[in-house]
């Protein structure tokens, strides 16, 4: 979406998995990044995994050992990779919980073994979650939350289930940073709010890391995306 392409035909479009296969030419500029696209993994499998890059290379940064992490959204692309990372990083005393609003996204998630806790529920629903998480942390609420929805209106259930001084990233597009902002403040909410960002040093490598790291995550990518 970024990336200026003049597209000379449209060969295929596939509705399953998000992509258009084309005859095109990219304009790159030199201030932009680009990735080496590696030869152990097919170039379809690479691409999808290198379009979301920029979130579990995040989750890398903000998540430490013994963290308390909700990943809201964790059953897509970008979430189940976030979910491998941070289930890396929080090491054996943190805890992984992933909010969900498909059952088969959280069964996914169950089946992979990538979350401590999959629950299932209206992300939209700020009280809803809150409450879910509250039970689960035992009011301690989330060190870090990654908001990885493609949905409007999840943006006080991010900063609710966020612990004073904790950090929320929101990844996603759809995310209005005005309710977020007053949304905090409304709430007396001292919390850290990242702006989503595509880039993060070694992000390319990072995450193409997972995918050889994991086995499982690769064969649901080959499935899904090659």
């Amino acid at each position: 979406s970024l990336t200026p392409l003049k597209i000379n035909e449209i060969k295929k479009v596939n509705i399953s998995n998000d992509q258009v296969d084309v005859d095109a030419k990219a304009v790159l500029f030199e201030s932009g990044i680009y990735a080496v696209l590696p030869k152990d993994v097919p170039e379809k499998l690479a691409l999808a995994a290198l379009d979301v890059a920029g979130a579990p290379a995040q989750v890398e940064k903000l998540v430490k050992e013994g963290d308390t992490v909700c990943i809201i959204g964790g059953g897509g692309k970008s979430g189940i990779l976030c979910c491998y990372q941070a289930m890396k990083n929080v090491g054996k005393t943190g805890k992984v919980i992933v909010f969900e609003y498909s059952e088969a996204n959280a069964q996914r998630i169950r089946d992979l073994g990538l979350a401590h806790v999959v629950l299932v529920g209206d992300a939209t629903k700020p009280v809803e979650i809150y409450n879910k998480i509250n039970e689960i942390t035992n009011g301690e609420l989330c060190d870090v939350v990654i908001n990885n929805v493609n949905v409007p209106g999840t943006e006080m259930s991010s900063i609710l289930i966020t612990k004073d001084d904790g950090v929320v990233y929101f990844f996603s597009m759809a995310t209005s940073f005005t309710k977020a902002a007053l949304g905090a403040e409304g709430v007396g909410k001292d919390v850290t709010m990242i702006v989503g960002n595509g880039y993060t040093k070694g992000h390319a490598n990072l995450t193409l890391e997972i995918i050889r790291e994991s086995k499982d995550i690769r064969e649901l990518f080959e499935k899904l995306y090659v």
